[in-house]
C-alpha cells in the first residue's frame, strides 16, 4: 500500500504558487506592446456644388425621384411666375408648353433683372426675397432654379455616361436679353463650369424660360408623367381666379382658360404678414356622376397651399393618429372609385414642410376622423 502524504508535502513553496505560475505564464504587457498608429485627421472643405451635381443628391434637394423632375420645374417656375405678377400687380397671363427635350414656361411679369440672374448662378448661395420673413407665400427655400439648371447636366451625364462634357442648357429671355446658361463642371477642381452668354430677345414684358433636357432621357420622363404634368397645370386655375393659362403638350393644346376673376388678389408678399390661416374646401359630383358610365370615373383630389399646387397629395397625415386626406375621404364614401371632386386649399403664414420638396406638410392640430 502506499502511504497517504503527509500535511507536509501539501505545503506549497512561493515558487511554486499559483500567483507565480499566473506571473510567469503571463509576460508584462507594457514591455511587449506595439506602438499604436494614429490617424490624424485634417479639415477639408467640399463644394456645395456636389450637393446639385449627382442624381441622389438632386433628389434629395428636390425632395422627389427624378421621375417626378419634369413636375419640379413645372411647379417651381409656374410658383416664381405667379409671384412675379402678382408683385407687379398683372392679372397672371401665362404659357406652358412642352415639346422634344424642352419645357417652356412664359409670363406677363416685369422681368427677371440681371443681378437676380448672376445670383442664380452662385452655387455658394442660396438666392430667396421670401426664407427670412415668416409670410404666406408658395416658395421661400431659394434653392429651385439651381436644382432646374443642374437636371439637364445630371440627365446628360446619366444618359451619355461621360462626366467630361455632359451639360444642361436652360435659357432666360428677358427684359430684351436672352441669357443662354449652360452648367457642366470642371472635375478637376471640382468647381462649376457655367457658361452664361447673352444675346438680343423679342421678349421685353415678362420672363420666358426654357429648360432644356437631352431628348432620350426627356421622351421616357415627359411619356411617364404625360397626363400627371397636364392635371398638375390645370390645378393651378382652381387657387388662383385671376389667372389666364395657357398649355400645349407636344403641339396639342390641353388648357385654355381665362381668368374667371382678373381683378381677384390675395395677400401679397408686399403686405403686412397675415396672422391667421385658411382652409378652403370644394366638394362636388362629376358630371359623368350622373350618367350609366360614372361608375368608370375615379375621385379627383386637387390639393395645394398657399396658392400653389402640390405634386403629390401634400396632406398625407394629420390628426392625432396621422390618418390623412385619403382615408378622411373614405370614411365618408368618397373612396377612389367614386366619380367627384375634392379641392383643398391651406393658406397659412406658416407652414412647416416635411422635406424640401414641399411635397409633405406637417400638420399638428387635433383632427378627427368623423365617426362610422
Amino acid at each position: 500500500m502506499i502511504a497517504p502524504p503527509s500535511d507536509m508535502a501539501f505545503q506549497q513553496t512561493p515558487e511554486a504558487s499559483p500567483q507565480f505560475l499566473q506571473n510567469v505564464a503571463k509576460p508584462d504587457r507594457a514591455t511587449t506592446r506595439k506602438p499604436e498608429h494614429k490617424l490624424t485627421r485634417v479639415t477639408f472643405r467640399v463644394s456645395r456644388l456636389m450637393e446639385f451635381c449627382s442624381k441622389r443628391e438632386l433628389q434629395n434637394q428636390t425632395g422627389h425621384s427624378v421621375y417626378d423632375w419634369p413636375l419640379v420645374v413645372l411647379k417651381e417656375i409656374m410658383d416664381n411666375a405667379l409671384d412675379a405678377c402678382e408683385e407687379a400687380e398683372v392679372a397672371p397671363v401665362i404659357e406652358v408648353t412642352v415639346g422634344p427635350g424642352s419645357i417652356t414656361i412664359q409670363d406677363n411679369a416685369d422681368g427677371l433683372d440681371a443681378d437676380t440672374i448672376e445670383s442664380i448662378l452662385d452655387y455658394t448661395i442660396r438666392v430667396s426675397s421670401r426664407e427670412a420673413y415668416v409670410s404666406p407665400t408658395r416658395g421661400a427655400q431659394g434653392n429651385a432654379l439651381k436644382t432646374i439648371l443642374a437636371m439637364g447636366y445630371v440627365l446628360d451625364r446619366e444618359a451619355a455616361d461621360r462626366d467630361a462634357d455632359a451639360a444642361g442648357v436652360t435659357i432666360i429671355e428677358t427684359r430684351g436679353v436672352k441669357h443662354r446658361i449652360e452648367f457642366g463642371v470642371d472635375h478637376i477642381n471640382n468647381q462649376p463650369k457655367i457658361e452664361h452668354t447673352k444675346t438680343p430677345s423679342a421678349i421685353d414684358v415678362g420672363t420666358k424660360v426654357t429648360v432644356g433636357w437631352p431628348k432620350s432621357q426627356a421622351e421616357e420622363l415627359f411619356l411617364f408623367v404625360a397626363e400627371q404634368f397636364q392635371q398638375l397645370t390645370q390645378a393651378y386655375f382652381w387657387f388662383n381666379p385671376h389667372l389666364s393659362l395657357r398649355g400645349v403638350w407636344y403641339g396639342r393644346e390641353f388648357v385654355n382658360v381665362e381668368a374667371t376673376d382678373p381683378n381677384w388678389e390675395k395677400w401679397r408678399p408686399r403686405n403686412p404678414t397675415s396672422p391667421h390661416y385658411i382652409v378652403e374646401f370644394a366638394f362636388g359630383l362629376h358630371q359623368s356622376g350622373l350618367t350609366q358610365q360614372g361608375a368608370a370615373i375615379s375621385r379627383k383630389i386637387i390639393t395645394g397651399a398657399n396658392w400653389s399646387v402640390g405634386i403629390h397629395n401634400p396632406f398625407r397625415a394629420f390628426g392625432s393618429t396621422g390618418e390623412g386626406l385619403e382615408s378622411t375621404l373614405a370614411k365618408v364614401r368618397a373612396n377612389a372609385r367614386e366619380p367627384v371632386i375634392c379641392a383643398l386649399h391651406l393658406a397659412s403664414a406658416y407652414i412647416q414642410y416635411a422635406d424640401r420638396g414641399k411635397s409633405s406638410i406637417i400638420l399638428t392640430d387635433d383632427a378627427k376622423q368623423p365617426d362610422d
